[in-house]
């Protein structure tokens, strides 16, 4: 009852209520978009003719697509050992009991594109791809899939050979493991829940590895005796006993990614730290206000903007008494900026900072019955990250902060997701002043580039808000930082 009695007090005090005018959670678009992204290379494995040399290399102009294609493939022995190249039986597309798949068969072997592809002008080399280590087994660790790069095209294509610059593998029980230059190295965290498929992305640069397997992301450092080469060929492989199978599908190279919508920096525009929104408007789509007057200047730019609810709500961790009149007197003043706001963000650290997950709630349920179509943001402290986390169910996107090795970050994300219901997407916080791990200008961009890379490896991550600038640090001080905020900026928002 209060609630409804609330939201009539909005509804009347704005003029407006939840009409068909406001932005919805993914409505958000980039001014000037323009560039339309490609991918490199592409197969879906449809409609090859297996009775055509087992399909492998039939109807590529069809199934495959990007700037690399058509790419053909060559088989090579999947071997630790020199071998002769395998039976044309040993890997197949579209096989009458595996269609519009790639299927490895009977026995160990690999695949090699016999067309290299280079780094993205991140330095990264991006991939993506499902497989199912062995179809219909009992999820054993002795089994798995592979993939590789290499800037040899000689090698016999096993994922630890010392010619193979990166390789992975997911084994049919979940399990991990990266190799480096043919040296095994530590994956955080090591396995993923078992499962009949995995969907893999991966973004591999100089220096580590993050991506996504079901939903769990991952790291593992790459610190082998030299760097990662220009350009790379691709083996795809698969280790298997006889009788059993396994399958690839929707191999991708430098992946286009649509989930990542979102890019912009805290404290943009605020009475605190000053006035920048001119200075990253270029490059961002949705930024952190603090005060109606800030919604202004985003709505005079004709930018979306993430304001700051926090003291219509809350003195320190209590909820106000007069919260209901204090919110009614927001909702009032941004009613003439409306259309510029693309988000609200509660208190920050919430239940760090001894607020009650009662009162949190109460908060986000106010601003969502009088805006249910604009999203709620909710960042979380570290501390307060547990498997027990409650975060309110009507919150749209939520964070963390942690300021510390992406290991550790990927450790921190996978708990909050853990925690989430599924239609509740995440942010993350990228480091932009120096301190802890990152105490240089030049390892501070290699963070943010690293962010990004796990981003984009994770489909339920939307979005990027940049911590640090101008609060902590300013962008004279760490111009490599600001260049690469930049470029992720307008890459992301392809402009």
């Amino acid at each position: 009852m209060h609630l409804s009695r609330l939201r009539w007090l909005a509804l009347l005090l704005c003029g407006c209520g939840a009409t068909a005018s406001e932005p919805g959670p993914d409505a958000l678009t980039s001014q000037g978009q323009a560039v339309v992204p490609v991918e490199s290379f592409r197969d879906s494995f449809n409609g090859a003719n297996n009775a055509n040399n087992t399909g492998l290399n039939d109807n590529l102009a069809a199934r495959q697509s990007g700037t690399l294609a058509p790419a053909t493939y060559t088989r090579v022995p999947g071997l630790w050992y020199p071998a002769p190249p395998p039976s044309i039986w040993w890997a197949q597309v579209n096989h009458i009991w595996h269609p519009d798949t790639l299927s490895f068969h009977a026995s160990t072997s690999a695949l090699r594109m016999d067309k290299s592809f280079s780094r993205d002008a991140s330095g990264a080399f991006r991939l993506s791809f499902v497989t199912e280590p062995v179809v219909e087994d009992a999820r054993d660790s002795s089994n798995w899939a592979s993939v590789m790069l290499s800037a040899s095209s000689a090698s016999s294509g096993f994922v630890s050979n010392a010619d193979l610059d990166f390789g992975f593998l997911v084994r049919s029980n979940g399990g991990l493991a990266v190799y480096d230059n043919g040296v095994q190295v530590t994956v955080t965290p090591g396995s993923v829940p078992a499962a009949n498929r995995y969907v893999v992305s991966l973004a591999v640069r100089d220096g580590q590895v993050l991506g996504t397997v079901n939903g769990t992301s991952f790291s593992a450092p790459l610190n082998g005796p030299s760097a990662l080469p220009g350009s790379a060929y691709l083996y795809l492989g698969a280790y298997v006993d006889a009788g059993q199978v396994t399958r690839f599908d929707d191999v991708v190279v430098s992946p286009v990614v649509e989930h990542l919508k979102h890019y912009g920096y805290y404290w943009a525009q605020s009475g605190a730290y000053g006035s920048h929104l001119d200075e990253v408007t270029a490059h961002t789509n949705l930024n952190f206000v603090q005060r109606p007057e800030d919604l202004a200047v985003c709505a005079a730019r004709g930018v979306k903007c993430l304001l700051e609810t926090r003291w219509q709500f809350f003195n320190g961790s209590a909820l106000r008494l007069d919260y209901p009149q204090a919110w009614g007197a927001l909702v009032s003043a941004i009613n003439p900026y409306l259309g510029s706001v693309g988000g609200f963000y509660v208190i920050d650290e919430p239940y760090w900072n001894g607020v009650s997950v009662q009162d949190l709630t109460t908060c986000v349920n106010t601003i969502k019955d009088t805006f249910p179509s604009i999203p709620v943001m909710v960042v979380h402290a570290v501390p307060s990250l547990s498997p027990s986390l409650v975060t309110p169910a009507r919150a749209d996107w939520v964070g963390f902060d942690h300021y510390g090795p992406l290991s550790e970050v990927v450790s921190h994300l996978n708990t909050l997701r853990s925690t989430l219901a599924p239609n509740q997407k995440l942010w993350l916080i990228p480091q932009s002043y120096r301190v802890n791990t990152f105490t240089t200008d030049a390892a501070l961009a290699r963070a943010n580039w690293e962010y990004y890379d796990l981003a984009r490896t994770d489909p339920r991550i939307v979005g990027l808000l940049n911590f640090g600038m101008w609060s902590m640090e300013s962008p004279t001080a760490i111009p490599q930082t600001l260049a690469a905020q930049r470029t992720i900026g307008n890459e992301l928002l392809r402009r």
